[in-house]
């Protein structure tokens, strides 16, 4: 029996743990609304946006360290949860939450490993690199894409209104001409169906 060093122990039990990734669920529905989408399915088709659409950007990125931070962005909600974009009560504590589950998360590898999961993590929710600010467009537009897909059922179920989601939407327009185009027409969509609410929840965009 093969006897494998402590560093290789701590990569093979965080990536097993990882596999709780699967089963976070989040609010947006898939598009035949059998479910709610999971935490995993969101990272890989925010993954496939950013494959598809960095060419499509004015100013290039490093694919790669888009695609890692994309593959990172989230992880914190296996310990913390998924908090729901316009859920003003959970998003009071969901900073202080999430960087807790980050610290025990991340903690679970070497420290070199630690060290640049958890950085790739920080540099996510700062926005600190002109990859990072692609990474969270495309994170709020695969978020609204699957909203239009699934006919905007979640936004029924929590009364969310087009004011609010324009709103959420604004910083993701500032990236870059492209997204401002693909959120008009996603928009345009959402109006032409008459998916949103006619009451406006008491939350908002985060």
């Amino acid at each position: 029996m093969t006897t494998l060093p402590d560093r290789l122990v701590r990569i093979r039990d965080f990536l097993l743990l990882c596999d709780r990734f699967k089963t976070i669920r989040r609010r947006s529905y898939l598009a035949d609304g059998r479910r709610r989408e999971t935490d995993a399915e969101h990272a890989w088709h925010m993954a496939l946006y950013a494959l598809l659409l960095r060419d499509e950007l004015e100013q290039p990125v490093d694919l790669g360290q888009v695609l890692a931070l994309v593959a990172v962005h989230d992880l914190v909600e296996i310990l913390a949860g998924d908090t729901y974009a316009y859920d003003d009560t959970g998003r009071k504590d969901q900073a202080a939450r999430e960087a807790a589950a980050a610290e025990r998360l991340f903690g679970l590898l070497p420290e070199d490993l630690r060290d640049r999961l958890q950085g790739l993590w920080r540099t996510f929710e700062t926005a600190q690199s002109p990859e990072a600010r692609f990474a969270r467009a495309l994170d709020r537009l695969q978020a609204l894409g699957q909203s239009i897909a699934s006919g905007g059922r979640a936004w029924r179920e929590h009364n969310v209104t087009r004011v609010q989601v324009e709103a959420r939407m604004r910083t993701a327009r500032d990236v870059d001409p492209v997204f401002d185009t693909l959120i008009d027409s996603l928009l345009a969509e959402a109006e032409r169906r008459s998916m949103w609410s006619a009451t406006p929840a008491s939350d908002g965009p985060r």
